[in-house]
C-alpha cells in the first residue's frame, strides 16, 4: 500500500485537491437545502359587488370625469338578473411580473401627463419571478363566477345618482345628461374582509349597426388597438389614422407609436382605476376580468403592473401590447395571464375579416389574433360542430351553452399561444430608415386552432349579403 503524504505534494497540486474538496462540501450542502414548496391549500372566498367606478372620456360631455359609488345589498338585490355573490378559488403558482422600477416610471409618466406612454425612451420592461396567488383556471366553478361578473359589468344597476363621488374635479351631475353613457366603467367585487378584490372591467356595449351607450367610442378603442394599420380596411372606410402607403399593405411604425400615443384609450382610464384601488386596498389580492373590449383592457392592465388576470374573448392582445411597449411575446408567456374563448368566436380567433364580415358592417377591424399570457380555447368548430358566427361572441354564450355543460364542454388546457402571427400581409417601415421592418408579432405560422375556423366570416363577394342580426342589441 502506498502511502502519499501531503508535505511532498508539489503545491500546485495541493492546491487543487483543496479546491475540489471545497466543492464536493458545497455539493454535500446543496443536497441538503430543501427547496421551498408551494402552498397546497387552495383559499376560497365569497365575493360580492362593492363598488363602482366610471371614467368619462378627455372629449365627452363632461372631460375626464372620473367616479366612484359605493353599492350597498338592498341596491344590487333590484336587479334580479344578476346574482349577488360569487365563489372563487384561488392557488398559489409561480408567476412572472414587471419589476417593481418599472411599475413606478410608468406611475410616474402618467404623473407628468404621458398618459402611461413610452415617449422619450423605449426600453424592455425588466421581470421578476415570485409566489403569489392567483386564480385557479382548473377550477370550473371560479371561471364561471369570474365570466358573470364579466356579464355583470354590462348590465344597468338602480343606482341613486346623488351618491356618487368625484375623484377628480367635483361636479354637479345629478340631472346632466349624458356622463352616464361616455367612457369606461369598473365593478369592484370584494370578500367580507376585503381579502380578494376582483375588477371587472366593461367592454364593448355596442350594437354594431344600432350603436350603444359607449359604441362610438368602444369603436376607436377597438380599431386603434386591434387593427394592423389605423383600421385602414379599404378606400371605402375612414380609418383612425393616417399611417398607411396608399392602397398597399404598408404601414409607417413611427406615425403609428405617435397616434397611439395621443390617442384617447380606455388602457390610460383603467390605470386610473387600478390605482385608485390599488390605494385603497393596499393589503388586498387584486385579479382583474373582463370580456371582448373590457377583457383586452384587462389584459394590459395586467400586463402592466403584473396583476392576475382572466379574459374571456378578447381579441388578440399581443400586437396592442407591443405598441404599448408591454411585456409580449415568449417573454410574458409565464405572466399571470389566462384568455378563455372557443374557435366559433371570429373575434376571439381572429377572423371577423373581410366584406361580408359582421365586423366589417359594423366599422371594426378586429384584425389581430394572437394573444399574450395563456390561451384556454374549446374547439367548438371541430369538436362539436358549431359555425362561426358573431352571435357566438357574446359572454352569455360562453356561459349557457359551455360552461355551464360540463359533460359536453371541459375545462380546455391553458397553453401559450405559439406559432401565431399578426398582420402577416402587411409590412411597418419606419420613415427614418430605409428598409421596411417585419410585419409580425411573432416569427411563425399561423396557429391550426385558428386556421381551422376560417370560414364564411373571411370571404369577400362582389356583392356583399345584408348583414346578419346584429347580436349586441339582445342581452350580452
Amino acid at each position: 500500500m502506498i502511502h502519499l503524504k501531503l508535505s511532498k505534494i508539489h503545491p500546485t497540486l495541493q492546491m487543487y485537491l483543496l479546491l475540489m474538496s471545497l466543492f464536493a462540501i458545497s455539493c454535500i450542502q446543496a443536497l441538503n437545502i430543501q427547496i421551498p414548496f408551494l402552498p397546497s391549500h387552495k383559499p376560497v372566498n365569497t365575493l360580492k359587488l362593492k363598488t363602482i367606478y366610471h371614467h368619462a372620456s378627455a372629449h365627452g360631455p363632461i372631460p375626464n370625469l372620473f367616479r366612484k359609488i359605493d353599492i350597498q345589498d338592498n341596491e344590487i338585490t333590484v336587479n334580479h338578473a344578476q346574482d349577488t355573490t360569487y365563489t372563487l378559488q384561488g392557488t398559489f403558482s409561480v408567476m412572472d411580473k414587471p419589476v417593481a422600477a418599472d411599475i413606478n416610471e410608468l406611475v410616474s409618466q402618467r404623473e407628468y401627463g404621458a398618459f402611461a406612454r413610452w415617449n422619450n425612451r423605449i426600453r424592455p420592461m425588466y421581470l421578476e419571478s415570485t409566489i403569489g396567488l392567483v386564480p385557479d383556471v382548473t377550477h370550473r366553478p371560479s371561471i364561471l363566477a369570474l365570466a358573470m361578473m364579466t356579464n355583470n359589468a354590462y348590465l344597468d344597476i338602480n343606482l341613486n345618482n346623488t351618491e356618487w363621488y368625484d375623484l377628480g374635479a367635483p361636479w354637479q351631475l345629478n340631472n346632466s345628461f349624458g356622463w352616464e353613457s361616455d367612457g369606461i366603467r369598473g365593478h369592484i367585487f370584494a370578500d367580507e374582509d376585503d381579502k380578494l378584490i376582483v375588477l371587472s372591467i366593461k367592454g364593448t356595449s355596442a350594437g354594431l349597426w344600432t350603436g350603444g351607450p359607449t359604441g362610438e367610442k368602444d369603436k376607436i378603442n377597438d380599431n386603434i388597438l386591434f387593427s394592423c394599420c389605423c383600421a385602414r380596411i379599404s378606400r371605402a372606410w375612414s380609418p383612425v389614422c393616417n399611417c398607411y402607403q396608399g392602397n398597399e399593405y404598408k404601414c409607417e411604425s413611427s406615425c403609428l407609436q405617435k397616434n397611439i400615443q395621443k390617442s384617447e384609450l380606455y388602457y390610460d382610464n383603467a390605470l386610473n382605476i387600478i390605482e385608485d384601488v390599488q390605494k385603497k386596498y393596499r393589503n388586498s389580492t387584486i385579479w382583474i376580468t373582463g370580456h371582448s373590449l373590457g377583457g383586452g383592457v384587462a389584459s394590459l392592465v395586467g400586463l402592466t403592473y403584473g396583476i392576475p388576470t382572466v379574459t374571456f374573448e378578447i381579441p388578440g392582445d399581443r400586437l396592442a401590447s407591443s405598441r404599448l411597449h408591454l411585456p409580449n411575446g415568449a417573454v410574458a408567456k409565464n405572466m399571470p395571464l389566462w384568455h378563455f374563448g372557443h374557435t366559433a368566436d371570429p373575434i376571439f380567433v381572429g377572423v371577423c375579416t373581410g366584406p361580408s364580415s359582421s365586423c366589417w358592417y359594423g366599422g371594426y377591424a378586429m384584425e389581430t389574433r394572437c394573444h399574450t399570457g395563456k390561451v384556454c380555447v374549446w374547439d367548438t368548430v371541430n369538436e362539436h360542430g358549431w359555425k362561426v358566427d358573431i352571435r357566438s361572441h357574446r359572454v352569455r354564450d360562453v356561459i349557457e351553452n359551455i360552461l355551464k355543460k360540463p359533460e359536453d364542454f371541459p375545462l380546455p388546457n391553458c397553453v401559450p399561444d405559439e406559432d401565431c402571427e399578426d398582420c402577416g400581409l402587411w409590412e411597418y417601415y419606419d420613415d427614418r430608415d430605409n428598409y421596411p421592418l417585419s410585419s409580425s408579432s411573432s416569427s411563425s405560422t399561423t396557429s391550426d386552432t385558428a386556421t381551422s375556423t376560417t370560414n364564411t366570416e373571411t370571404s369577400t363577394t362582389s356583392h356583399p349579403p345584408d348583414p346578419p342580426t346584429d347580436p349586441w342589441t339582445s342581452t350580452n
